[in-house]
């Protein structure tokens, strides 16, 4: 059995720490990680953020195909870690993991724009925060997607 979690939300919502606190042992693919350099310091390049969502994309379909075998055994868990502000963006993820048979789940962590901005470890600037909020309040998803939205992890 597959599992696949696609997170949406705000840089600094809280979706790698919502992971990190429910899904701890999932294979995570995320477009931050094309920006790692060898030490995983995070340098990030707008000019490469399309290359980022293809690296992205092709490691989910290499975890997808390369532990069938794997999950018939025990269950396995994937988990796509970007915005997610579009439906468009979401749509690759969860059409390709339906076509293996496999379910999954939009989490959305719900997050205000400036608790976000504050939080958020890539320095995106505020009107690009809410820029991006604005989209996921303007967006409307599929109805026969499974989307759960959760409250952003205390700091605490």
């Amino acid at each position: 059995m597959v599992k696949v979690f696609i997170m949406r939300g705000l840089p600094g919502a809280g979706k790698t720490t919502w992971i990190r606190n429910n899904l701890p042992d999932a294979f995570i693919c995320s477009a931050d990680n094309y920006f790692l350099d060898e030490e995983g310091i995070y340098k990030f390049d707008s000019f490469l953020i399309s290359e980022a969502h293809e690296s992205c994309l092709k490691r989910f379909v290499e975890i997808l195909t390369s532990h069938e075998d794997e999950a018939e055994k025990e269950p396995l868990v994937i988990v796509v870690d970007n915005t997610a502000i579009r439906a468009w963006e979401i749509s690759p993820y969860y059409n390709l993991a339906k076509a293996f048979g496999h379910d999954v789940e939009v989490v959305h962590i719900k997050c205000d724009s400036d608790l976000a901005h504050s939080r958020n470890i890539h320095g995106v600037p505020l009107e690009r925060v809410e820029k991006m909020d604005e989209g996921l309040f303007s967006e409307t998803l599929p109805s026969f997607w499974d989307i759960q939205v959760v409250e952003p992890v205390s700091d605490d």
